[in-house]
């Protein structure tokens, strides 16, 4: 947390999470107020913006904080406005006066002159050794006076003080509950968390939470040191990952995208990916999601690259396709399963339902329609064998296919990483 002040307004630069705590603070403030029957709030509002460094390692670290500022509408009781807080300062020349103005009091107008050291216009006294008073103001007379913290019992009809009476008591406050308040660290950008992780990665092999062990660190809890660990080993791990950190840069800008438009999938771990990829930063909870698109992105592109070249082929398969077998010979087709659509017809009570089934090997694609059981525990993208007699040579959309009647099961097999 860093902080700045003027005379209008109290400036913190927080993360987000110190932010959040902030305003629950400041909400708490004002229900206490509420309670003891004030009127007038405190407001805690802030504008959001990003901060890049680079660090001993050459990666440019994005963090996220929020520039805070805490204005406010002046304490009110019975009519009457607490404008500042009054300390009497003891001087070469006697004494002066510094006036604490309470938020949402700019200035308070009134003459020092006029005022009194140890003075309480609330019961009419000057006590010696009287160093604080407040300064209030009637809301319709305009009147001005000055009341001893010790009479505010009398005039407010409550024991304690005004909640939130001057700008530095409200920032003190809310500064001692930050320094309670355990953060999590710097928010960092979802580039940068990506970046870490393929640095890492590259440099010790990716090591998921359920396969560590002692002396081998899951990949997420070394992206954690490297982003926020202090110490000696910290230090060196960023050392270790420097060569890495140029290169990791640019494929987080490749990770991201990628993931973003061609994740595919609808359970929760895909979107909560998705959701935390979009995020302007990135919470520490959530920090092993985040690490995880760079697995999630090798699988996908391994997989795209698969499947891409597994279309490409039956596509090129299918463009030279040929007709097997004359029709009535008997042959065997041996091929991977592309199409399984059940087929229901309805005789009387007891419907019957057939398969089509597509195989496709090399140059023939054969069609067939079978309710044999086989065909119900094959699935698309089995490799089967099957004999049957050829029924009929087709055309169907440019791909000329050959239609199988009383297909027989020869041989099954099923890729490795199927169901």
């Amino acid at each position: 947390m860093t902080e700045t002040t003027n005379a209008e307004e109290i400036t913190w630069t927080l993360t987000q999470e110190e932010f959040a705590a902030t305003q629950d603070r400041a909400a708490a403030i004002n229900r206490r107020a509420v309670k003891r029957g004030f009127t007038g709030r405190i407001e805690v509002t802030g504008v959001t913006r990003e901060i890049t460094e680079t660090d001993e390692a050459g990666l440019p670290r994005t963090r996220v904080v929020v520039d805070v500022a805490i204005s406010g509408e002046a304490p009110r009781y019975n009519g009457w406005q607490f404008l500042a807080a009054v300390d009497t300062i003891e001087t070469e020349d006697g004494h002066d006066f510094v006036i604490r103005s309470a938020p949402g009091v700019e200035e308070t107008g009134v003459d020092r002159s006029t005022l009194g050291p140890g003075r309480c216009e609330h019961c009419n006294t000057v006590r010696a050794n009287r160093r604080y008073t407040y300064l209030v103001r009637h809301a319709e007379t305009g009147e001005t006076r000055q009341v001893g913290s010790t009479c505010i019992k009398d005039f407010t009809g409550w024991t304690g003080k005004p909640v939130f009476i001057s700008d530095d008591e409200l920032r003190r406050d809310l500064a001692d509950f930050l320094g309670g308040f355990t953060s999590s660290g710097p928010e960092y950008s979802p580039e940068t968390v990506v970046a870490v992780a393929w640095a890492i990665s590259r440099e010790f092999g990716w090591v998921p939470a359920a396969a560590a062990y002692p002396g081998k660190t899951a990949t997420r809890d070394l992206v954690s040191s490297y982003l926020y660990g202090k110490s000696r080993a910290d230090r060196e791990l960023r050392k270790e990952v420097a060569p890495e950190i140029a290169t990791a840069s640019d494929m987080a800008k490749t990770i991201i995208p990628a993931l973003l438009e061609g994740l595919d999938g609808s359970g929760d771990y895909v979107t909560n990916l998705k959701t935390c990829l979009r995020a302007a930063h990135v919470e520490h909870r959530h920090l092993g999601i985040v690490v995880s698109a760079v697995a999630a992105y090798e699988r996908m592109t391994g997989e795209t690259a698969r499947r891409k070249a597994e279309a490409e082929e039956r596509a090129r398969q299918r463009a030279e396709s040929q007709y097997a077998g004359t029709v009535g010979e008997k042959i065997a087709v041996t091929g991977t399963v592309t199409r399984l659509v059940p087929i229901k017809g309805s005789y009387g009570y007891n419907p019957t339902t057939s398969m089509l089934v597509i195989v496709e090997g090399g140059t023939t694609v054969a069609k067939m329609f079978t309710a044999a059981a086989w065909a119900w525990e094959v699935e698309q993208g089995d490799e089967i064998t099957v004999s049957a007699t050829v029924k009929a040579h087709e055309d169907y959309q440019g791909i000329k296919q050959t239609a199988l009647t009383r297909p027989k099961l020869i041989e099954k097999t099923t890729p490795e990483g199927s169901a």
